[in-house]
């Protein structure tokens, strides 16, 4: 074998051999493909905590003169007491407790009977069971409608008044746990600006804690077709009777696109979305790619033959400007933790399977913020990959990896080449210098000029020129192995030992 053959089968071996373990690492459309499923869950996962669970509580007194004997005779206390109930989402704008809802998850409307419709069943239905219990017969539908309707119209005449009126908002912060005895150890809320459900529907209100995850508004324009996700507490699952507690409380996530604007009879701009929703998400957060909010849900489409059925794909959204108005005329900066970094190189860290590095960030999220929600979740999720020999420890990313696998290859590519060429070149230096005998000849012409006072002076020389001595060189040949200059004849490096025979 020759040298030459060995020297090149030396490095295209070893290229071969990289190429195979490297050309899945350097698929750049599987490397761009996979980061970017990564990159789309890790930036839900980071947002996620921001999203918090609102119960609004209003309460009052109904006093109706003309049924105040009525309501005695049937065992209820006069004035009655009334109470009614709402559920939404909402999401964190600053770390210290600024939250953005719906004016109508609040229960502000523009319609002061809208406000206190919910009171006034109340009432009636409280009236309408102790008549049953009283009489020991049912009232029909009919009946209950009726009576619903002279409640309604003695409330808009003043003849029903309803005292003490009184809104209580509680927040419900992280993996939510319900039941009446933990609702009362949620946040209680400050209103601090509102606007009604007929206008922009959107509500700042305020609770007392520190590093909070918040999420970033967006004031742009969302364009047609693209895609986004929506964050709340549906109905549908938090009260799903086949769910547990333990995860029904989680925010839910949806998706779709953007299918344009269109504005309310108040001539207020909303979004309009196929991205599913129903009741509990108002409130909640739409997201773009980058994780900020362009919108916030508002309403969806019922039936319009009056049948009261949701409608699906077609609900409206509050545009992040609206937000970004009131945030502004209540002096509150939108803005995140320094939490929120660390919280996402903890996520970055856990979805490329770098367990043990990433507990260690999450521990230090508990420790800024004991109470950040799902931290606890992933940290004992990373404790059971670890046990089950899933972690990965730290090292080059994949695509470092193939970087420094494209140089590799191609810097021994080059070796091969710059080795055949001074290869070649030693084979051309190798030949014998040919010595050229001078033929007999006359010079018939000048060939030098002299100077003198009387002027220029023709030297013509006849004869034979000096005999050309042949240049002496040493053949010489570059070894194969390590490159250095070595007599033509060597059969052995001198300087490395590599063997020359062909």
């Amino acid at each position: 074998m020759s040298g030459l053959y060995r020297g090149v089968m030396g490095l295209i071996i070893p290229i071969v051999l990289i190429s195979m373990i490297f050309t899945p690492l350097i698929n750049t459309t599987y490397i761009a493909t996979a980061e970017d499923d990564i990159d789309r869950t890790i930036m839900l996962e980071k947002n996620r905590p921001a999203v918090v669970f609102i119960v609004t509580i209003v309460t009052g007194f109904v006093a109706w003169k003309d049924y105040e004997q009525d309501i005695k005779t049937l065992g209820l206390d006069y004035p009655v007491q009334v109470i009614s109930g709402a559920m939404g989402s909402g999401f964190f704008v600053t770390p210290d407790g600024y939250i953005v809802t719906n004016g109508h998850v609040v229960n502000d409307f523009q319609s002061d009977l809208y406000e206190k419709l919910p009171l006034l069943k109340d009432f009636a239905d409280q009236y309408v069971s102790a008549y049953e219990k009283h009489m020991g017969r049912e009232v029909s539908d009919e009946e209950y409608k009726d009576f619903l309707q002279r409640v309604v119209k003695a409330y808009i005449d003043g003849d029903l008044v309803i005292q003490d009126y009184d809104v209580k908002v509680l927040v419900g912060v992280g993996k939510v746990v319900t039941g009446e005895g933990n609702i009362r150890k949620w946040y209680t809320a400050r209103v601090i600006d509102s606007s009604p459900f007929e206008k922009e529907d959107i509500a700042l209100i305020k609770i007392e804690i520190q590093h909070a995850p918040s999420l970033i508004v967006s004031g742009r324009d969302a364009s047609i077709g693209e895609r986004v996700w929506v964050m709340g507490y549906p109905g549908a699952v938090t009260f799903h009777d086949l769910l547990s507690e333990e995860t029904m409380m989680v925010p839910s996530i949806t998706s779709g696109v953007v299918s344009g604007y269109r504005e309310k009879v108040s001539g207020v701009r909303v979004l309009q979305s196929d991205v599913a929703v129903t009741h509990g998400n108002s409130g909640g957060p739409m997201l773009d790619s980058e994780g900020k909010v362009i919108g916030v849900t508002s309403f969806g489409s019922s039936d319009p033959t009056g049948s009261g059925r949701e409608v699906p794909g077609f609900n409206f959204f509050v545009p992040g400007k609206y937000v970004l108005d009131m945030l502004h005329r209540n002096n509150v900066e939108n803005r995140q933790d320094p939490v929120m970094d660390i919280w996402e190189e903890a996520l970055r860290l856990y979805y490329n399977k770098h367990y043990s590095a990433a507990i260690e960030k999450f521990r230090l999220v508990k420790e800024i913020y004991p109470g950040f929600p799902y931290v606890d979740d992933y940290i004992a999720t990373s404790h059971e990959k670890i046990m089950k020999g899933e972690d990965v420890p730290l090292g080059p990313s994949p695509l470092l990896i193939g970087l420094i696998a494209a140089a590799v290859i191609g810097g021994a590519g080059g070796g091969a080449y710059y080795l055949l060429r001074r290869r070649r070149r030693r084979a051309t230096i190798a030949q014998p210098t040919p010595v050229v005998q001078p033929a007999q000849y006359q010079v018939q012409q000048p060939v030098q000029q002299q100077v003198s006072q009387e002027g220029i002076q023709p030297q013509v020389q006849t004869g034979y020129p000096p005999p050309v001595q042949p240049r002496v060189e040493m053949a010489v040949k570059y070894c194969w192995n390590c490159g250095k200059p070595i007599p033509a004849d060597a059969k052995i490096c001198p300087y490395c030992g590599a063997s020359q025979e062909e």
